[in-house]
């Protein structure tokens, strides 16, 4: 399981720097979209998608684990 945990934050720190703090803001921070929005000045519908994107490519990195 920690080796897991290892790998999860090493994809995220992969990942583009607003793709990571809508992840951090979503899971962390555990805020809505309309929270992380108003954080970020966008639009919900935009972090949806850039929260949809972020979980994407991290599933792509980490398919090794399934």
């Amino acid at each position: 399981r920690s080796a897991l945990q290892e790998a999860v934050a090493a994809s995220i720190g992969t990942l583009p720097e607003r793709e990571a703090m809508v992840l951090q803001l979503y899971f962390v921070e555990e805020l809505n979209l309309e929270e992380i929005g108003q954080t970020l000045d966008i639009g919900a519908a935009r972090v949806c998608q850039i929260k949809k994107s972020a979980l994407d490519k991290l599933r792509g990195k980490l398919s090794d684990w399934n």
